[in-house]
């Protein structure tokens, strides 16, 4: 009995964004948040990879104009730190083409912003978090 019961239980996922627009970290942080996940929103990349491996996250949104020149680097130190952790870059730019540089440069996953719950749940639908 013990042990159907802690099948049942739900495990919550963590995600960490990494956004220095407040109120976009926001946006995403509260949708997330609807989804039942636990967020940490930190502004740039300094500590990340600790963060990750300390908090047992799952899904990393990186914003490209927050860390700018840093993103690629910063998407290889989480591969080397956590491997299985999902990246997801975020744009603010539209442009044809812009999210594809960022899959280019190692994200799984690439989202415009302003950020619609619909692409977002496509993603975590897609990663088995949501």
């Amino acid at each position: 009995m013990a042990l159907a019961n802690s099948l049942d239980k739900p495990t919550t996922q963590k995600a960490i964004v990494v956004d220095d627009n407040i109120i976009n970290a926001h946006y995403l942080k509260k949708m997330l948040a609807d989804e039942g996940m636990i967020i940490t929103v930190v502004s740039d990349s300094a500590n990340l990879t600790q963060l990750i491996l300390e908090s047992d996250t799952k899904i990393v949104f990186l914003n490209s104009e927050t860390l700018s020149s840093q993103f690629q680097e910063t998407v290889n130190s989480i591969r080397v730190a956590a491997d299985s952790v999902v990246i997801v870059g975020t744009t603010p730019y539209s442009l044809e083409g812009a999210r594809k540089k960022l899959i280019s440069m190692g994200a799984e996953f690439a989202l415009s912003t302003p950020i619609y719950k619909k692409h977002l749940k496509g993603i975590l639908n897609k990663v088995s978090i949501a």
